[in-house]
């Protein structure tokens, strides 16, 4: 059985387990190239976590998946230029944060984003993702939210097929080549 619990809901000491910010960092694999490997993710974004972003999907009592959002102007992470100064050296550092504040910044234009979502591979095909996806949606109509948008990689198409399954629907094509995404779209009420 798969239980959603929102991330602020956990005791502290759960958050502050580095296995559990683990799953909402390895997420961010699309930004390697300016967030570096695994473990460079972890240390620059695993102590920076906003865990009323973050929806945790446990199944038999493991932490199996997660779904982070944005809204507000404010996402899953706090963006802070010293642990990139730290991990990179002072020029570097700086480079990367930019680069990484610019993608976060260009997702702002959608009132409520489902930000990411990621499933371990020995939970897929059990509903997971479906079930984050809902929580999601539910979480931005109980924020009052009208509508859920996300962006997915074009080379993605079994995240492409999940979301078509929980009634988001591809919006047209973009002008921009990058990043290679697609939009995506729905009501955040229940999908039918």
């Amino acid at each position: 059985m798969v239980t959603i619990v929102l991330g602020s809901s956990l005791a502290p000491d759960l958050t502050a387990d580095p296995a559990l910010s683990r799953i909402v960092t390895d997420g961010r694999g699309s930004l390697a190239f300016i967030l570096g490997d695994t473990a460079c993710r972890q240390r620059l974004l695993g102590t920076s976590i906003h865990w009323d972003r973050v929806l945790l999907a446990f199944e038999d009592g493991q932490a199996v998946g997660y779904a982070a959002f944005k809204h507000q102007l404010r996402g899953p992470f706090a963006l802070r230029p010293q642990p990139f100064v730290r991990e990179f050296g002072w020029l570097r550092g700086w480079l990367r944060f930019a680069a990484f504040c610019l993608s976060e910044f260009r997702e702002w234009r959608y009132p409520f984003l489902l930000y990411g979502l990621r499933v371990n591979r020995t939970a897929r095909q059990h509903g997971v993702g479906s079930a984050l996806v809902q929580a999601c949606c539910a979480q931005a109509a109980a924020s009052g939210f009208k509508d859920v948008f996300l962006e997915v990689p074009l080379d993605n198409q079994r995240a492409r097929e999940l979301y078509l399954h929980n009634g988001f629907r591809l919006l047209r094509k973009r002008w921009v080549p990058w990043p290679p995404v697609r939009t995506m779209h729905r009501r955040a009420e229940p999908a039918l």
